[in-house]
């Protein structure tokens, strides 16, 4: 794979970005531990000619200097071949009172346990957490995070790039030969899901998991690594379900399962004032979705048992702490806690930080179908008569949302504001009761004709987070009008399963060709221009659309051969 023009890099915790306005790299990270938008930035100038494949990015200039970046595990390593100058940098880590400490060739720089070092052949002066490196004749520099050994592997990666090349090229391309076809977005989407890995010491996050974005959000959440499984099911179900082993072992007595799980303690302090490792609220229970297709690609009596326990408890919280009224709809109390973050849905309910209780479409139809998932599981273990309470639980909000939700003048769902009133703020959320099943049938045949009307919904990029008629809508806006990939999924999901099949392959065609070559956090739905996060986790859930589809050169064989 060689993409022209991408200057993002990643490799475990380290991240960075090739500075797009000179030499340098510009932004870097250590996972939430150390991070810096000036990190080594040299002069403004403008390349030649830019190309990124599995080994790094080589960059070069109009003077014939050529520059070099490549990630691997916790080392990075950069080069100039020739040239005079200097790179000038600056690092912020997590826990205020963390010093840069200059050492013979560098510097070192710990936080919340974990140490930054960087090293180079050039000179090095260092002011506080600033420094300046100045060359003669080109330029290497080298760079390790992890424990206090940290400046040793710097030091021995000095004349190693080559190697750290070869390293990061050879581990890629064993991971992604199995699923690789040719085609650019499906091969691009495989790089950016298998890529986002992460292995730490962490007194929380101790299994392997998956974050949405090395280059913007660095830590584990609850939604999006429910996304994340059903992707990584594809490739190997083992591995997918260790994607939800951190949610369930951090699941709260109580039976909470926490919205997210930061790698840094000092910055969930600083964004929620909790001094802990997650804050008080939860996200929107996706969990559920991805438990039922990892144990369909693969059962597993003991990963089953687990997810069961964790569900059923979940489920009792959600009963205790999101039903005030107790007529078996449930409420998000609180905007980051939908996962719709600035959504128009909470304009009218926002009260300083949090909101109204609002019971949404999204989170009854979620709850309805982890109930189905609840009972399926329960009755596959041989426990009928939990299978059978879950069954008419499920039943009962199905009923609710069918009833209380439904708008029969304007065919859709809406939210119910307190005192049962509905929003009639149109949202994709509408199409949830879809993909979870509970819609009836003249229901269904209402939704469909509101995703295709290009006044709302048939937008450039489909299903913008509002409708393009309402008055707030900005296709720039966050969840104001943007489109992103989740809603797309699930809206392509329930029309396959009330057997939309043709409408189904429409939707997902405009989405690959809307996507191209990208994998972003969102895009405008009124141009498609790719917007927000880059390499963003949830948005491969395409490579499911394109499976279903059968798009892609040979996508039946590469992950047949993924299984094997």
């Amino acid at each position: 794979m060689r993409l022209v023009n991408k200057l993002e890099l990643s490799g475990n915790l380290i991240a960075c970005r090739l500075n797009p306005d000179g030499l340098g790299v510009s932004e870097f990270y250590l996972g939430e531990f150390v991070e810096s938008s000036s990190f080594l930035v040299g002069n403004k100038g403008r390349w030649r000619r830019s190309v990124w494949d599995l080994g790094g990015v080589r960059r070069e200039w109009k003077d014939g200097v050529v520059e070099s970046l490549t990630v691997h595990g916790d080392s990075l390593h950069y080069s100039l071949s020739s040239g005079r100058g200097s790179l000038r940098g600056e690092v912020k880590p997590s826990q205020s009172g963390a010093e840069l400490t200059e050492v013979e060739g560098g510097f070192a720089i710990s936080s919340e346990g974990w140490t930054l070092a960087l090293v180079t052949g050039g000179k090095l002066k260092v002011g506080g957490n600033s420094y300046e490196v100045s060359y003669d004749d080109g330029i290497e520099v080298a760079v390790a995070g992890g424990d206090s050994k940290a400046l040793e592997r710097a030091r021995s990666l000095l004349g190693s790039g080559k190697d750290l090349e070869s390293a990061r090229r050879e581990e890629l391309s064993r991971s992604l030969q199995r699923v690789w076809n040719g085609h650019p977005l499906w091969d691009y989407c495989w790089y950016v899901i298998l890529s986002n890995r992460v292995s730490v010491r962490h007194p929380v996050l101790r299994a392997p998991f998956t974050v949405p974005s090395k280059y913007t959000f660095r830590h584990q959440w609850l939604w999006d690594s429910s996304f994340h499984a059903v992707v990584l099911s594809l490739y190997d179900p083992d591995l997918a379900a260790q994607e939800l082993e951190n949610l369930l072992t951090s699941q709260r007595p109580d039976g909470r399962i926490p919205h997210e799980i930061f790698l840094s303690r000092a910055k969930c302090r600083d964004f929620w004032g909790v001094d802990d490792y997650s804050p008080p609220t939860t996200q929107p229970p996706v969990l559920a979705v991805a438990v039922e297709r990892v144990l369909s690609e693969k059962w597993d009596d003991r990963f089953a048992k687990l997810a069961l326990e964790a569900l059923v408890s979940y489920d009792r919280w959600l009963e205790r702490s999101r039903d005030e009224d107790g007529d078996s709809l449930y409420s998000y109390v609180h905007p980051l806690e939908s996962g719709w973050d600035d959504s128009v849905r909470w304009d009218e309910v926002k009260r300083g930080e949090g909101m109204e209780p609002v019971e949404a479409v999204d989170l009854n139809s979620l709850v309805y179908k982890q109930r189905r998932v609840i009972s399926w599981i329960a009755r596959k273990l041989g426990e009928e008569e939990l299978a059978r309470r879950f069954e008419e639980k499920a039943s009962a909000t199905g009923r609710m949302v069918r009833t209380l939700m439904w708008d029969g003048e304007r065919g859709l769902f809406y939210d119910l504001l307190p005192g049962h009133v509905k929003s009639r703020v149109k949202t994709p959320a509408a199409f949830m009761p879809l993909f979870a099943g509970l819609a009836d049938v003249e229901q269904a045949e209402a939704l469909v004709s509101h995703i295709f009307d290009p006044k709302e919904f048939w937008t450039h990029f489909p299903l913008p987070t509002v409708s393009a008629d309402d008055p707030k809508y900005d296709p720039r806006g966050y969840w104001r009008g943007r489109s992103w990939v989740n809603l797309v999924w699930f809206t392509y999901k329930g029309l396959r399963y009330y057997g939309f099949r043709e409408e189904a392959s429409v939707l997902a065609r405009r989405l690959v060709d809307t996507m191209g070559t990208t994998c972003r956090e969102n895009y405008d739905s009124s141009t498609g221009e790719p917007m927000g996060a880059v390499d963003f986790g949830w948005s491969t859930l395409v490579l499911d659309v394109m499976r279903d589809e059968g798009m892609g050169q040979q996508a039946g064989r590469a992950l047949k051969l993924a299984s094997q």
